[in-house]
C-alpha cells in the first residue's frame, strides 16, 4: 500500500466519524465471514474432504477441567503416574531418552505435537468417483457375472478351479472395458504447521535415510526424488507396474482367447503410484496417488470447494469455532449406490442364471417378463443422491453441528411435528422417534412381487422332486397357504393402515427398582435399578388396531392346533390357546398385561405391557412403564435442537448421560463389593487408621475411586438431535450439552 502525504487532523475527524456511522448502519451480515481452515485448499470437484480442528484447544479444555482435576488427584492416578515416571528413567528406556535428548529428534516431536494440534484433513480428488465405480464393477464382476457365466458351461459346477478362474475373469474383464480408470486416485492427509521451516528439516532428514536405502537396494535407485508442484519442492518415492513380473504369470487358464487380456497387462505395466510428502501452503502433506501433479490442485487456481452451494449452510456460519467438518460429493453418492444401470445388470444376470439353470424357455420368457416389471418398478422407486455435509462446532453449552444430505427422501415425512416426543416419559435416557410414509403401499408391492416370484418357483420346485414329496407338499400347502393368506389380510387391512400415522420409537430408561430381581442374584438387600425398554407407535385407528391384536391372536392359536394335530406326541407345543391378559384402565389408556410365569421367579412387576390410548401405542416391560409412555408428558431439555417439539420434523433422538450414569453407578459399585480388593497396592494416603481394618480402608479408596470417575463421567450431559426436510436436504442438528462442576 502505498503511502501518500498525511491530510489535517481536521479532515480526517469527518471521514472517521462517518466510517464509524456507516459501520454502525451496516447489517452485522455485511462484514465478510472467512473460515480458517484447510478447506479453503480444496478444489471444487473433490470427491470427500474431512478434517479435525481446535485439536489442541479441545484437549487443553480436558486439561484444565474441574473434571479432570478430580481425577488427576485421585490416589491411584497419582500411584500409577509416579510408577510410569519411575519405569521411564530406568535402564530399560536408556537408550529412548538418549534419542529424546538429541536436538533433532526433540524437535522432531514439537514437530509432530504442532501438527496434530490444530487442522488435520484428508481429501480425496474427483478421480475418487471412477476408481470406486471401477471397485463396484471388479466386485460385480467377481461375484456374479464371471460365477454365472462359468455356470453356463459347467451347470453342474464339477470343475471347481474353473470357478476361480472365472472370477479373475470377471474382473480382468471389467478392467479391459475400463482402461481411462485403471490408475491410483489422489489422496492426500495434511497436518498445519506453524514453522514451515523445521518440518523441512524433518523432511530433509528423511530424504537422507530415503537416499541411504535406495543405494543399498536395486529395487529403490533412483526412485526417490525431488519433484516440484507449484512453487513447492516434495520428496517424492515412485513406483510402477514394471516392478511387478507380469510376464511370469500364467494368463492361459483365464483367457478364454488367445490375447484377450494383453490390452489389461499393458495398462497394469503403465500403472504409477508417487507417495509425496512436502510443505504447502503451510500445510505438511502426505499423498498417494498416480504422480505428485495432482497437489497442485490443494490450494491451486480454479474454483474452491466452499464456492459450492452445498456448503452454503457453513459458510453462513463462518464465524463458528468448529472442530470438524467432512464433505462427500454427489457424483460420489451416485456411484455408491445402486444405479438403474446395475438393475439392468442384475436382470441380464438372473436371465443368464435361468438358463444356466436349464429352465424351459416358455417358463424362462414368463419369468423374465415379471423379472423385468419388478426391474422397472424398483427403478421407479430409487431416489436421487446427493452430496453431503457435516460440521460441528464449540458452543457455550459443549459441542453443536449439522448435517445436511442432499437429495430425494419419498419415505421420510417431515410435514409433521413427532408428537410421540410427548410421550417418551419426560426425562427417559435414550428416546429415538421418527416418521416414515408409505408403509403400507411398500408392503402391497412386496406382498405382490413375493406372490408372482413363488408363482414361478413352485412349479420349478415341484419338477424337481418326487411323487411322495409332491403329495406332502401339497399336504402342507393346504394347511400353510390359508394361514399366510390370513397373516398377509391382517396386516394390510388391519395393522398397517391402524399405523397410517408413520410414527414409531424407541425409549430407554430405568425408573423402577428392586431389593430382588431375582432369588439367584444376590443384591444383600441392595436396592438395584433395571432397564426398561419400549417400543412405541402412532396410532391412526385404534380399533382397528385392537382387531389386529386379536386377529394375530387367534392366528397364533390356529397354527398351534394345526401344529398339535401334525406332529408326534413328543414334539407337540405344551398349549394351543395364548394366556388371556389382564386388561386394566389407566388414566390415559387401557393397559394389557401378560404376567411371567411363576417358575422364572422373576421380580412381580415384569412382564409383557401393551399399552393403547387414542393416539399411542406402547409395549413395554412393565405396567407402570407402558402407563406412563401413554401419559402425555413434555420432554424435559432446556434449549438445544429438541427444544421446540412442536415444529415438524422427521426424526429427533434424546440420550441423558447423566442419568444412564446413575442408572448404571449401582450396579457398578455392587459389582465392585464382590471383587477381590485386599491384592491391590494401597495409595499412601489410605494406611491403616488408628484401631481401623486396612483392608477395610483400602476398599474405601476404591469405592472412592469408582465413585469420583462416574461422577467424572456425569460431565457428558444431554445430546439430542433433530432431523427435519428443507430446501431439497435432510438436516439434523445435534448438540451435546457439557458440565464442569
Amino acid at each position: 500500500m502505498s503511502h501518500q502525504a498525511s491530510p489535517s487532523a481536521s479532515r480526517i475527524r469527518p471521514l472517521l466519524a462517518a466510517a464509524l456511522l456507516l459501520a454502525l448502519t451496516l447489517p452485522a451480515g455485511a462484514e465478510e465471514k472467512k473460515l480458517d481452515s484447510s478447506l479453503g485448499l480444496i478444489p471444487a470437484d473433490a470427491a470427500f474432504y474431512g478434517s479435525m480442528l481446535r485439536n489442541r484447544e479441545q484437549v487443553q479444555a480436558v486439561a484444565n477441567s474441574k473434571t479432570w482435576a478430580k481425577i488427576t488427584k485421585l490416589p491411584f492416578y497419582q500411584l500409577a503416574r509416579i510408577a510410569i515416571q519411575q519405569q521411564f528413567v530406568g535402564e530399560q528406556f536408556a537408550e529412548v531418552r538418549a534419542w529424546m535428548e538429541e536436538d533433532e529428534n526433540r524437535n522432531l516431536l514439537a514437530m509432530l505435537t504442532d501438527a496434530v494440534s490444530d487442522d488435520i484433513f484428508c481429501y480425496g480428488s474427483g478421480n475418487w468417483v471412477d476408481f470406486i465405480d471401477l471397485c463396484q464393477q471388479m466386485y460385480s464382476g467377481m461375484r456374479y457375472t464371471g460365477p454365472i457365466e462359468q455356470l453356463l458351461k459347467d451347470p453342474n459346477f464339477k470343475d471347481q478351479k474353473a470357478m476361480q478362474y472365472a472370477q479373475i475373469r470377471g474382473m480382468l474383464r471389467v478392467l479391459a472395458r475400463n482402461p481411462k480408470k485403471i490408475k491410483f486416485p489422489d489422496l492426500a492427509f495434511g497436518f498445519k504447521v506453524k514453522d514451515a521451516k523445521k518440518a523441512d528439516a524433518q523432511i530433509a532428514r528423511l530424504e537422507a535415510m530415503a537416499q541411504l536405502l535406495s543405494t543399498l537396494n536395486p529395487m529403490f535407485k533412483d526412485r526417490v526424488k525431488r519433484t516440484k508442484v507449484g512453487q513447492d519442492s516434495f520428496l517424492t518415492l515412485n513406483f510402477d507396474g514394471e516392478m511387478i513380473p507380469w510376464d511370469q504369470i500364467d494368463w492361459k487358464d483365464v483367457e478364454e482367447a488367445a490375447g484377450e487380456f494383453d490390452g489389461v497387462r499393458k495398462n497394469l505395466k503403465k500403472l504409477t503410484l508417487t507417495i509425496s510428502l512436502g510443505i504447502r501452503q503451510g500445510f505438511l502433506l502426505f499423498a498417494i496417488g498416480s504422480t505428485a501433479e495432482g497437489l497442485t490442485a490443494l490450494g491451486g487456481e480454479g474454483p474452491r470447494l466452499t464456492s459450492r452451494a452445498e456448503l452454503k449452510p457453513l459458510m453462513a456460519l463462518a464465524e463458528k469455532r468448529f472442530t470438524g467438518i467432512g464433505y462427500n460429493s454427489k457424483a460420489l453418492a451416485v456411484v455408491s449406490q445402486m444405479s438403474k444401470e446395475d438393475i439392468d445388470q442384475l436382470t441380464v444376470m438372473a436371465e443368464k442364471a435361468l438358463d444356466a439353470a436349464g429352465v424351459a424357455e416358455s417358463k424362462r420368457k414368463s419369468i423374465m417378463k415379471d423379472l423385468t416389471g419388478l426391474a422397472s418398478e424398483f427403478k421407479k422407486s430409487l431416489s436421487a443422491p446427493g452430496a453431503s455435509l457435516r460440521f460441528s462446532y464449540l458452543s457455550e453449552r459443549g459441542y453443536e453441528g449439522y448435517s445436511y444430505e442432499y437429495g430425494e427422501f419419498p419415505d421420510r415425512d417431515s410435514s409433521k411435528p413427532l408428537t410421540l416426543l410427548q410421550h417418551v416419559g419426560g426425562d427417559p435416557i435414550l428416546a429415538t422417534v421418527g416418521r416414515s410414509k408409505n408403509s403400507l403401499e411398500q408392503y402391497q408391492q412386496m406382498s405382490k412381487w413375493v406372490k408372482i416370484a413363488f408363482g414361478h418357483a413352485e412349479p420349478l420346485i415341484l419338477e424337481k422332486i418326487g411323487e411322495a414329496e409332491k403329495k406332502q407338499y401339497e399336504e402342507i400347502s393346504k394347511l400353510v397357504f390359508p394361514l399366510l393368506k390370513r397373516f398377509d389380510e391382517i396386516n394390510a387391512k388391519m395393522l398397517l393402515p391402524a399405523l397410517a400415522d408413520g410414527q414409531a420409537g424407541l425409549v430407554l430408561d430405568a425408573k423402577w427398582k428392586s431389593k430382588q430381581w431375582h432369588p439367584q442374584l444376590p443384591q444383600g438387600g441392595k436396592t438395584l435399578p433395571m432397564p426398561e425398554l419400549a417400543v412405541l407407535v402412532g396410532v391412526s385407528d385404534r380399533e382397528l388396531l385392537e382387531k389386529a391384536m386379536k386377529s394375530y391372536g387367534k392366528l397364533i392359536e390356529d397354527v398351534l392346533v394345526e401344529v398339535k394335530k401334525h406332529s408326534p406326541p413328543d414334539s407337540q407345543p405344551p398349549f394351543t390357546k395364548l394366556p388371556v391378559p389382564e386388561v386394566k384402565e389407566g388414566k390415559a389408556g387401557k393397559i394389557y398385561l401378560w404376567r411371567l410365569p411363576k417358575e422364572l421367579q422373576a421380580d412381580a412387576r415384569v412382564a409383557v405391557a401393551a399399552g393403547l390410548s387414542e393416539k399411542v401405542g406402547a409395549v413395554a416391560l412393565s405396567a407402570e412403564h407402558a402407563e406412563r409412555l401413554l401419559s402425555a408428558k413434555p420432554l424435559k431439555v432446556e434449549g438445544g435442537p429438541l427444544a421446540n417439539t412442536k415444529r415438524p420434523l422427521t426424526g429427533a433422538s434424546y440420550f441423558n448421560w447423566p442419568v444412564f450414569v446413575d442408572a448404571l453407578s449401582p450396579w457398578v459399585m455392587f459389582a465392585v463389593e464382590q471383587a477381590p480388593l485386599d491384592q491391590l497396592p494401597t495409595p499412601g494416603n489410605a494406611e491403616k487408621k488408628e484401631g481401623g481394618d486396612a483392608k477395610k480402608t483400602q476398599r474405601e479408596v476404591v469405592f472412592f475411586h469408582v465413585r469420583t470417575i462416574l461422577d467424572a463421567l456425569k460431565a457428558i450431559g444431554i445430546s439430542s438431535s433433530a432431523t427435519y426436510i428443507q430446501d431439497g436436504a435432510m438436516i439434523t442438528h445435534s448438540e451435546v450439552v457439557l458440565h464442569d462442576e
